[in-house]
């Protein structure tokens, strides 16, 4: 009897979404969104010092908006035929949490304490530790990163850890161990209080802790405590096994169930990283780029193991049974994408509104934050592409992909007295997607092609420009899918698969993935241009 629903939650870095999936079909029932009230009054974050952390108050309460939500009016008799919960966040997004498993910032001594909330994904401040981390592993007899693109992060889990270690040290002495957002989500849907039980996922751990069971799981104690004495105190209250997110993490927490009205026996998944569920939620088969594209972009790729892929150098890690289980996932990325735009437009408005803060109105303030784009981008479809263009790199938030390196920003060449906004946005737009080409040049560069290029997130359902642009840049077509929440989609699709529903992930896809409803072909014309111009950002990167 097809009466089973499951629920797919994606924690993005301004909102948390959630669906009610129906798993035979794939259908979605109803859609919330909540946004991080803290985070979107800038509280706690620093920008000018890269520090960007988020209160986990902002996550409890949007899981209790989207359970709100989705099961208001008619649809508040559909809680009962939930039967599994899968979710994913971004990552690495670490948090100090105390010995029944609660973030350090949810009591009162550490409540407005950034280093005690959750270092979000983009956060930099750990350029230094990732430094620090890369020169020992070069002279470890394991080299731990091999399967992390041969160079840690200052965007990971190790790095922020040592970080905070060094700069608080109230926060480093009531810390009981660390925890990724990805697996304390279902650690507090779940009501778990013990450390030791939490099941790690394998995406988080894999590609950004360097855990492998090549070399034992995480980098040995000895390695950890001859970086830095401060993790003496966190030995042994880590992990050694990793669990996929088509695994059970527990059952729902009695309180949930007793606010609204879930069974008892509601299954949470484990976590997953929300890219890496989205890559899922578009059904890719293996060599099938997905971008997912929103703030920032993750470039996920899945290869059959018997393939024996070699490892790639320069990327963010390749772990068996990441992103889709049963295949080696590889993932790269750029630090900034969508990040790039906002930057843009916010550089642009923010003089206007101050000029004119007693005069405008909150519908006119709305229209010109709304229409920037759209404007910008109608004028920019017009231009001809030419081979001495104003150009950009696109290291507004260092470099990810292919060698993360941090301590990069991005350059400029080209500027003149004729340069107008329409001509920034338009070099912004290519330079975003120049990014995007370098990436699939480190893959083929190890013999690894690409047979596709899926295109999914916020950006690409809204602006078909710039995925024009990076289809004539990358010189192939770019597939667009048929929903924006491809990420929840893909948390879905794995808790069908932890209820029962699918008896594989093949048949869970085929039935539930995100269609691809329109193509982006190549422009050969813009495309040799872009050849041209290519060259000289290649250029531009190495000054």
């Amino acid at each position: 009897m097809q009466d089973k629903l499951v629920i797919g939650m994606d924690f993005g870095t301004d909102s948390a979404r959630g669906i009610l999936v129906n798993p035979y079909t794939g259908e979605i029932l109803t859609t919330a969104v909540s946004y991080y009230t803290r985070w979107a009054a800038g509280l706690y974050s620093d920008s000018e010092n890269d520090q960007y952390r988020q209160h986990p108050l902002d996550y409890m309460e949007a899981i209790d908006d989207i359970f709100s939500t989705l099961f208001q009016g008619d649809h508040s008799g559909l809680v009962k035929h939930v039967v599994a919960i899968g979710t994913n966040t971004t990552g690495s997004t670490p948090v100090a949490v105390d010995d029944r498993c609660r973030p350090l910032a949810l009591q009162d001594k550490f409540k407005d304490n950034p280093n005690a909330m959750f270092v979000l994904w983009k956060d930099h401040t750990a350029i230094q530790e990732a430094e620090e981390i890369n020169e020992l592993a070069m002279k470890w007899r394991i080299d731990y990163t091999r399967y992390s693109g041969g160079i840690y992060s200052s965007e990971w889990f190790w790095s922020k850890i040592l970080h905070i270690n060094r700069k608080d040290l109230e926060v480093r002495n009531n810390a009981f161990t660390w925890v990724e957002q990805s697996d304390w989500i279902p650690c507090y849907l779940s009501g778990l209080e013990k450390p030791a039980e939490i099941k790690r996922n394998r995406c988080a751990a894999g590609h950004k802790a360097m855990w492998n069971e090549s070399h034992g799981g995480l980098p040995s104690a000895e390695f950890l405590c001859s970086l830095d004495a401060s993790f003496y105190p966190l030995m042994n209250r880590f992990y050694d096994q990793t669990y996929t997110s088509d695994e059970s993490f527990g059952k729902i927490s009695s309180c949930f169930v007793d606010k609204y009205g879930f069974k008892p026996d509601t299954i949470i998944n484990v976590g997953g990283i929300d890219a890496h569920h989205g890559a899922v939620g578009v059904g890719a088969a293996p060599y099938t780029l997905v971008k997912v594209v929103g703030t920032s972009t993750c470039d996920m790729l899945v290869i059959p193991k018997v393939d024996a892929p070699p490892l790639v150098r320069g990327i963010c890690g390749q772990v068996d049974g990441s992103i889709d289980p049963g295949m080696i996932g590889l993932e790269a990325g750029q630090s900034a994408f969508g990040d790039v735009f906002n930057w843009f437009r916010k550089m642009m408005l923010t003089p206007v509104y101050a000029i004119l803060e007693n005069s405008l109105t909150w519908e006119q303030k709305e229209k010109l934050e709304t229409d920037f784009f759209s404007h910008l981008t109608e004028e920019a479809a017009r231009m001809e592409v030419r081979d001495s263009d104003l150009l950009f790199t696109d290291y507004f938030n260092g470099r990810r992909t292919p060698d993360a390196d941090f301590t990069t920003s991005a350059a400029a060449r080209g500027f003149t007295l004729s340069t107008q906004a329409t001509h920034i946005f338009k070099a912004l737009v290519e330079a975003t997607a120049f990014g995007s080409r370098a990436i699939i040049e480190r893959f083929n560069t190890f013999d690894i092609p690409i047979r596709a290029v899926i295109a999914t997130g916020g950006i690409p359902n809204k602006s078909p420009y710039v995925v024009q642009v990076m289809a004539d840049v990358l010189g192939c077509d770019i597939h667009v899918v048929d929903s924006e929440q491809t990420c929840a989609l893909g948390a879905a699709i794995f808790a069908a698969m932890v209820a029962g529903i699918h008896s594989d992930i093949a048949e869970a896809k085929m039935s539930m993935a995100a269609k691809i409803i329109k193509t982006y072909p190549t422009s050969l014309v813009n495309k040799k241009k872009y050849d041209v111009i290519y060259k000289r950002y290649n250029s531009l990167t190495q000054l």
